[in-house]
């Protein structure tokens, strides 16, 4: 089959039928780059990447010519030739360790690889320490329940020089360009990869079942491989802008803008022996921690149940470092923040702020049309021109949770039984925050957090 598409192409193979795989030398070309080569001490030869020419019979074969180099470029131009002939096979490229090597405390490792990944991508140093702690927990992922999603926002530039620092650090890296549900039936999964997306175009779908595979349990029915559980960790590469109709589970959001100049940080890609000695010392921290993992119960109660899920799980990766976890709470409780901050100016919020009004005046029913137009009152309150119809405000509400039924005449609404209100007062503490709601709840109220 091989020969039939190479034939195909008019490419065949080189002289004295070898394969396409033994690729043939050009020894005059070779003899006369040697002699040119033996002038002078300073200049030394290596084999090629192999060359693509036409021979005299009018095929294309490959032939290996030899580079003449300086002395003192050898091992750069060795290590671009090796890295030139695995960059086409993501196995033989797959970053693997080679043996354990001593890390020294978990803090020292932490800091060595914090400091590197700010020097290659030139992030602050806030970044650079939430993408430690993610890449700690890529090499404990067995012993973890909840996988945080990474979900990145950059330039295209800035979010493929993160993704390509990533590589170098996280448990069997495997870089994909796009991604769909074809793409994750052909993943092995038996090696427990670390997926790196890049992929712009995230439709609202694979999100959501991107989202759902930050933790285990969930397969996709209908597909030809549905045993497959799609559970691990997983860098995503988004664009420029988060989207608010993405459902992502669990993800932690980075805004990679570097704080330097391209010019002023390497953004080049770690050498190989850079990459395999932090491979081999993550190996042995690996080895020596993961059931240890498995028993930790670390707690970050202050946060947000969500974010509180997502800082327990990095947080029990970090073993023996208190003052590292305590960071990691420091460093989640403003993207927790923001995300709150970024929910309160939705639809859904405003609803549920309205709702809650209308709750504490101790009606027994809300109808959607006084919902809405308490909705369209914060709104102008707020310098909003932009005004919404019942029907608009019942389809948020019902997002919620919120389901409303036909009031006789009135038309549609809520029925301001206990359960409804404990369930109003839950979604409003969620997306409005409890501090907002003790400062603006009703004093006679038993569910407001301030009376509890």
């Amino acid at each position: 089959m091989k020969n039939l598409l190479l034939d195909k192409f008019g490419v065949t193979p080189g002289e004295n039928g070898r394969s396409h795989e033994e690729l043939t030398t050009d020894k005059q070309a070779c003899s006369a780059q040697d002699a040119e080569a033996s002038t002078t001490n300073a200049t030394l030869t290596v084999s090629s990447i192999p060359e693509l020419i036409r021979n005299d019979k009018g095929r294309a074969e490959y032939k290996t010519y030899r580079y003449p180099i300086e002395a003192q470029d050898e091992d750069r131009v060795k290590e671009l030739l090796a890295r030139s002939r695995k960059m086409r096979d993501p196995m033989a490229g797959l970053p693997l360790p080679t043996r354990p090597e001593p890390y020294g405390t978990t803090v020292e490792l932490f800091i060595r690889i914090k400091q590197t990944i700010a020097e290659r991508t030139g992030l602050a140093e806030r970044a650079s320490a939430l993408l430690t702690f993610w890449i700690f927990s890529t090499w404990c992922q067995e012993a973890l329940w909840l996988a945080p999603c990474l979900v990145i926002t950059a330039s295209p530039y800035e979010g493929e020089v993160v993704l390509r620092t990533l590589r170098s650090f996280c448990y069997h890296p495997l870089p994909t360009a796009g991604m769909n549900t074809a793409n994750l039936n052909v993943i092995n999964w038996l090696l427990n990869p670390t997926l790196l997306i890049s992929e712009p175009n995230l439709g609202k779908r694979m999100a959501a079942l991107l989202g759902h595979s930050t933790t285990q349990g969930y397969t996709v029915i209908g597909s030809e491989r549905n045993d497959l559980d799609y559970f691990g960790p997983k860098a995503i590469f988004v664009g420029g802008n988060l989207q608010t109709e993405w459902a992502l589970r669990h993800c932690i959001h980075l805004n990679a803008i570097p704080i330097c100049k391209v010019e002023s940080h390497n953004a080049s890609p770690l050498s190989e022996e850079t990459t395999l000695r932090f491979q081999n010392k993550l190996l042995l921290y690996r080895l020596a921690n993961l059931a240890r993992v498995r028993r930790l119960d670390f707690d970050a109660t202050c946060l947000s149940h969500e974010d509180s899920a997502i800082a327990n799980a990095l947080g029990n990766c970090i073993i023996d470092a208190p003052a590292l976890q305590a960071e990691l709470v420091s460093l989640l409780k403003p993207l927790a923040g923001q995300q709150l901050a970024d929910r309160s100016e939705s639809l859904e919020a405003v609803a549920i702020e309205a709702a809650l009004a209308l709750c504490h005046k101790g009606k027994d029913q809300v109808f959607v049309r006084e919902i809405a137009s308490e909705v369209n009152l914060l709104q102008q309150a707020h310098g909003e021109k932009l005004l919404f119809t019942p029907e608009a405000v019942g389809h948020k509400l019902k997002k919620l949770g919120l389901f409303t039924r036909r009031l006789g005449q009135g038309g549609k609404g809520l029925v301001m039984d206990n359960a409804t209100k404990t369930l109003l007062h839950e979604v409003a503490i969620a997306y409005l925050g409890k501090d907002s709601i003790q400062v603006n709840g009703n004093l006679h109220c038993s569910l407001c957090p301030q009376n509890q």
